[in-house]
């Protein structure tokens, strides 16, 4: 018996195992030259690449911000109508979008209109941050905001607490107390008294100047209270994101000891936003390239570079990274290969005002 179960062990090891796979879903916003003189709105993307056998792959590149579901893939984005009226959406991927919104036509006698402009900034499976500028028709003053929503109700945006707990609410609170306290001329402002879900976000670390993160994602808070103050700017709420929210990050360790490598830095390799497969075999840095990674060591050239056109935008921010491994990663190819193929459904805006 002992010698059959050995037997069985040993065929065990000798047969063919399945090759380790996984796959990135990276969404992007970029917002070139042309767009930002207003000759185009700006244009969100979402590349998908696989990982098997020791080699990277750019699997689909789509002109959407795609976003994997439980119940299959969602389309999220913004609607432009007017002069600069933009309105969120978020849908099933095939359906047609209908964009939360009041559109308010341009008054030609004033020669002026109502503003608002909405960047995503970051999207998970079950939740979208977006962050807004706003000015009611013929005002001079620009008011920055933000709003948090779960995916599939746009109607309704969460506090913070909501989200993360009563904690990150005091974190909010002392990030604003401290943020209006050390900015000159801003000690009179009021203090955030509640948690008023326009004034917090999550975002790229690269939102803020001088951030003191060690991964892609920060929260973020915004100088209003009960009135605009510095122009809603933003500030650093330093609070840690739970990765059931922001994802699984792998090997951190060995991650950590390759960005201070001299291969890291001589490929100018960002050090917030990079990340490793989950076999720890590639190095990917988000809209530059993928590296491969061999006992420990980046290698000297890019195993694959992302496409033309990212690099060159006026800006370009990463809102969403998701990971598939095992059968899904041939699941989300066939998917976002048809989808990549295949014209979607222009958004319309639909009946409704979003809540501010």
């Amino acid at each position: 018996m002992r010698f059959v179960l050995c037997a069985l062990i040993a065929l065990t090891f000798s047969l063919p195992q399945p090759a380790a796979q996984s796959a990135l879903l990276v969404g992007m916003y970029l917002n070139t030259w042309e767009d930002i003189t207003g000759s185009n709105p700006p244009t969100y993307r979402t590349f998908l690449l696989t990982f098997r056998n020791g080699k990277a792959q750019l699997a689909a590149d789509i002109p959407d911000l795609i976003v994997p579901r439980k119940n299959g893939f969602w389309r999220a984005g913004t609607l432009l109508k007017g002069s600069h009226q933009e309105f969120l959406y978020a849908t099933p991927v095939r359906a047609v979008p209908h964009a939360l919104g009041e559109y308010t036509p341009e008054n030609p006698e004033w020669n002026c209109a109502k503003y608002e402009d909405a960047t995503i900034e970051f999207v998970n499976p079950d939740l979208i941050s977006v962050s807004y500028e706003r000015s009611p028709g013929c005002s001079l003053e620009v008011e920055l905001q933000h709003a948090t929503y779960k995916l599939d109700d746009l109607g309704k945006p969460l506090d913070i607490a909501d989200v993360l707990g009563p904690a990150a609410w005091a974190a909010e609170r002392k990030a604003d107390s401290d943020a209006k306290s050390d900015e000159p001329g801003l000690q009179d402002c009021v203090i955030v008294s509640k948690a008023a879900p326009e004034n917090w976000a999550i975002e790229g670390w690269s939102r803020i100047p001088h951030s003191s993160a060690t991964g892609p994602w920060i929260l973020v808070g915004n100088y209003n209270a009960q009135h605009v103050c510095n122009g809603g700017d933003n500030y650093e709420i330093k609070f840690p994101i739970p990765q059931s929210i922001t994802g699984v990050e792998y090997h951190a360790d060995l991650l950590s000891a390759l960005l201070k490598s001299d291969s890291a830095k001589k490929n100018g390799i960002p050090a917030n936003s990079s990340l490793l497969t989950p076999d720890g075999d590639f190095l990917i840095a988000p809209a530059f390239a993928v590296f491969q990674v061999e006992n420990h060591v980046i290698q000297a050239k890019p195993a694959l570079s992302m496409p033309a056109g990212v690099q060159t935008s006026g800006e370009f921010n990463v809102v969403m990274i998701q990971w598939a491994m095992g059968k899904h990663v041939a699941e989300w190819e066939s998917e976002l290969k048809s989808l990549a193929a295949t014209k979607l459904p222009e958004p319309v805006v639909g009946v409704g005002a979003m809540q501010k």
